[in-house]
């Protein structure tokens, strides 16, 4: 027989790619990759989770752990998009997922470019810990920033965005 082996497949990683994967997929969305870049980001982000699968089945905070390799995949997926000369900006939003009934459409829509507008740290730290409810030590640990730092970013975050829909809305914040 030649070729490789197939693999025994991970006790119990099933129902955990099938609980994470949209997560991550979600996640890296809202960061702002392309669906291509996107795709690739969370094929080898859930792909380091089947070789990490030991150590992560035992990890206190696997969304966290997940975030982060996720982050750094699209980061690397990215560049190498970027060096070949590839757009890697976003272009839909229509796959952004439908979790809050009372948000319309548009009110999603104008929430991310909000969101978009604000500094790097304090659109990461607001987007985990508002829209995948995060707490804030797995926050700083997606982050690699302590705590009190994350507090920091979500708090200075939600003020901005506030202080956009004041001025948007006619007044001052």
């Amino acid at each position: 027989m030649t070729g490789e082996r197939a693999r025994p497949p991970a006790p119990g990683f099933e129902p955990f790619f099938l609980r994470y994967e949209p997560l991550v997929r979600r996640y890296l969305f809202t960061r702002g990759a392309r669906h291509d870049v996107l795709d690739e980001a969370a094929q080898a982000t859930m792909e380091e989770a089947l070789r990490s699968w030991a150590r992560l089945s035992a990890h206190p905070n696997p969304q966290a752990w997940l975030f982060k390799v996720a982050g750094q995949r699209y980061d690397t997926v990215r560049k190498e998009h970027l060096r070949l000369g590839e757009r890697t900006d976003p272009a839909d939003f229509d796959r952004l997922p439908p979790d809050d009934a009372g948000l319309s459409c548009d009110d999603r829509l104008d929430l991310v470019r909000r969101i978009d507008e604000l500094p790097e740290q304090q659109r990461e730290a607001v987007m985990l810990r508002c829209l995948f409810d995060l707490p804030y030590d797995q926050v700083a640990h997606v982050m690699g920033v302590r705590a009190s730092s994350a507090r920091a970013h979500v708090s200075r975050a939600l003020s901005r965005l506030s202080q956009m829909y004041a001025e948007e809305e006619g007044g001052a914040a």
